[in-house]
């Protein structure tokens, strides 16, 4: 499975639209160290842009 599934998947998943089949196929990669890797990589970038997000949103204007 390359990044662009891993990512695929993980936005099925965050987004609750995952199968029965994507989520085997999901859980099944997070067994093996390759997947892991690639799992971590995708969601530290989604939690990154969620914290970029945030922290944008939380910035109280000056005058």
């Amino acid at each position: 499975m390359n990044q662009n599934r891993s990512e695929y998947l993980i936005g099925k998943l965050l987004s609750n639209e995952l199968s029965i089949d994507e989520l085997d196929e999901f859980l099944e990669g997070l067994g093996t160290k390759e997947m892991s890797d690639e799992y971590t990589h995708v969601f530290e970038q989604y939690f990154n842009q969620l914290l970029t997000q945030n922290n944008n949103k939380s910035t109280p204007h000056t005058k």
